[in-house]
Order: C-alpha cells, then sequence, then structure tokens
C-alpha cells in the first residue's frame, strides 16, 4: 500500500470517529439530559419545560417551634404517582390535614441572591438519602420534593433529617431527629 495512501485512510476513519462523538454530544445536550427546572424561575425566564411543579409550604411560626407530634406519615404516601410525563407525581387525596414527616433537607435557594426574600429561603426536601454522599442524590421531576419556604436558615442544615409538621398546608414546627 502506498504510503499517501494509507495516511488518507487514517484520516478518513479518524474524522468519521470525530463527527460522531461531536454528533453524540450535541444530541446529548440538545436532549435535556441533566435538567433540573427550577420551581423558583419566573414564567418566560430561561428554557421552559414540562415539570412538576409543587408550591412552596411556608413557615408560619418561630424557628424554635419544634415539631408538634401529630401523626406520622410516609413520606411517599404524601404523593400518588402518576403515568403523565409532564406531572409524574401529585399529592394524594388522602394526605390529612395535620400530619408530621421524616425528611431530609436537600438544598435551598439563597432568597438574597434571587432578591425574593418575602418568605425566606426555598429548601426542597426528600424522603430518603445515603448520608453524606452528595453525589449520589437525586431530585429530578420524577421523583417527589416538598418546597417549603422559611427564615430558619442557622437552624436548616442541607444534609440534615428533621421532623417537620404540617398544618392545613402550612409548615408549623421541625425538629432534628
Amino acid at each position: 500500500m502506498e504510503r499517501g495512501v494509507y495516511w488518507r485512510e487514517v484520516w478518513i476513519v479518524r474524522f468519521t470517529g470525530l463527527a460522531v462523538a461531536i454528533g453524540t454530544l450535541a444530541l446529548i445536550s440538545t436532549s435535556g439530559c441533566g435538567y433540573l427546572p427550577s420551581e423558583l424561575a419566573k414564567p418566560g425566564e430561561g428554557k421552559t419545560r414540562g415539570h412538576a411543579r409543587i408550591l412552596a409550604k411556608q413557615h408560619t411560626v418561630s424557628c424554635k417551634t419544634q415539631a408538634r407530634g401529630f401523626r406520622r406519615v410516609k413520606f411517599d404516601d404524601l404523593y400518588t404517582f402518576t403515568d403523565d410525563a409532564r406531572q409524574p407525581f401529585r399529592e394524594a387525596d388522602n394526605t390529612p390535614a395535620q400530619y408530621d414527616v421524616s425528611a431530609y433537607v436537600w438544598g435551598f435557594d439563597n432568597c438574597m441572591t434571587g432578591g425574593t426574600c418575602t418568605g425566606g429561603d426555598h429548601y426542597w426536601l426528600i424522603g430518603r438519602g445515603p448520608g453524606s454522599d452528595f453525589t449520589t442524590w437525586v431530585v429530578t421531576p420524577q421523583y417527589p420534593r416538598i418546597t417549603i419556604q422559611s427564615t430558619c436558615r442557622d437552624r436548616l442544615k442541607v444534609g440534615e433529617r428533621y421532623r417537620f409538621s404540617f398544618s392545613r398546608g402550612k409548615l408549623v414546627g421541625f425538629s432534628r431527629r
């Protein structure tokens, strides 16, 4: 085989491999993989994609108010899963008016950076977590979470598990587990 023909074939193979890799990356980046829509995004801001929307439950008492000791409810029992990709879960119809639930604080949105401090920071609560390994925590629109709004930045710590008391859709106390 002639040396010039050999190098031409090598370049064709490399170029084809590079084109496939670039095409794959472009497909992944435009398909929405890894996209976690913000519940706090204002309408018309950024990309709008279908996702489950749950309104924040307002914290209505002092940060020092302990969990009330209402009837305990399992986190997963608070939601009903649907077959709808646009809204994969919704609040269950049989949720009691007052209940306690154990949940982890998965993350929060600092209201000072967004200028939305009317009711405090937003916190996302999930039913279970793998301890301190935050790299494996998954909260996407397919997994339910409770969003609360609270001014208790000094007492609510990400990665910690708490017992939260809710009464008629409002947070009325919490305690460390």
